[in-house]
């Protein structure tokens, strides 16, 4: 159980330390807990326990009455080389998804199976499917078994999941009660402006395809449908599987980065008609990419 709790920690330590490198922030600035929960979709408790083993790598401090501050640049290497070490599942995650990918794992493989090939303990392993089996290319089967989803071996599944945005974002755009707050409206902007001024070059592939995610995630909430954003959430989780073996040309991102700020223009004006025009546009053309 102790080993499971210090995973989870690692993890959500690696969930903040990313916010923060996204969103820019630097050495002294405040991480609210209750805004990194939300964030998270976790409650304080993962969220503290995320904040706790930051500071024991030495990325932050704790304050009196101010809760916790950052105590270096996220951006960093020692940033970096502290928080990779905190949690080595990341490496037996990316080698799960690795073979996933290259059709080197069956689709139906018992934990035994997986212990054996990742020399993991069952803790480790469950923690792992665990969060395999929430981003949606996993279930538990009857007994000791997983089942892999299909479409993770499927060189046609990036294609796939961007013809059934196509469809879904712009009908949540055309949503008659279709509103988004202002705050949220000038929150992605400045997410927005960060990326393109400093984010591009200081952030992983990994990292920009998460900003890109919780972006047209936060759009498609305007709807006020739940489903819009469950399905959105469900596609994207298959497609973080291959962002970090591609790449994509820094001009398409820039020009995505436009289209976005232009779109929050559009809607922060009441002008839906040109937003959903822009958005189909948008969805069609994505930065050139390959896969290794």
């Amino acid at each position: 159980m102790a080993e499971q709790k210090s995973s989870r920690a690692g993890q959500v330590a690696r969930q903040i330390l990313s916010i923060a490198r996204r969103e820019g922030l630097e050495s002294g600035a405040r991480l609210v807990e209750q805004r990194l929960a939300e964030a998270l979709g976790v409650s304080r408790g993962p969220v503290r326990a995320g904040l706790k083993a930051l500071a024991a790598a030495g990325l932050v401090t704790g304050e009196r009455n101010c809760g916790y501050v950052l105590a270096k640049n996220p951006v960093s290497d020692p940033a970096g080389t502290a928080i990779a070490t905190s949690d080595q599942s990341e490496l037996a995650y990316r080698r799960i998804a690795d073979d996933c990918l290259d059709g080197r794992l069956p689709e139906v493989v018992t934990e035994a199976e997986l212990m054996r090939r990742y020399k993991l303990t069952r803790a480790q392993l469950l923690r792992l499917l665990d969060r395999v089996a929430s981003e949606g290319w996993c279930t538990r089967l009857q007994g000791y078994g997983w089942r892999f989803a299909e479409t993770v071996s499927s060189r046609e599944a990036y294609s796939q999941a961007a013809a059934f945005r196509a469809v879904i974002e712009p009908a949540a755009l055309s949503e008659r009660s279709y509103r988004l707050d202002a705050h949220v409206i000038d929150r992605l902007r400045s997410q927005q402006q960060q990326m393109s001024d400093r984010g591009l070059q200081v952030l992983t592939i990994g990292e920009i395809f998460q900003s890109g995610c919780e972006f047209h995630e936060e759009i498609i909430r305007g709807a006020g449908n739940p489903f819009y954003v469950e399905a959105l959430k469900r596609v994207n989780s298959i497609r973080r599987l291959l962002a970090y073996r591609t790449y994509a040309d820094e001009d398409g991102m820039r020009r995505h980065i436009r289209e976005h700020l232009r779109l929050l223009d559009l809607i922060a004006g009441g002008r839906m008609t040109e937003a959903v025009g822009l958005m189909r546009r948008h969805l069609q053309r994505p930065p050139r990419a390959r896969l290794e």
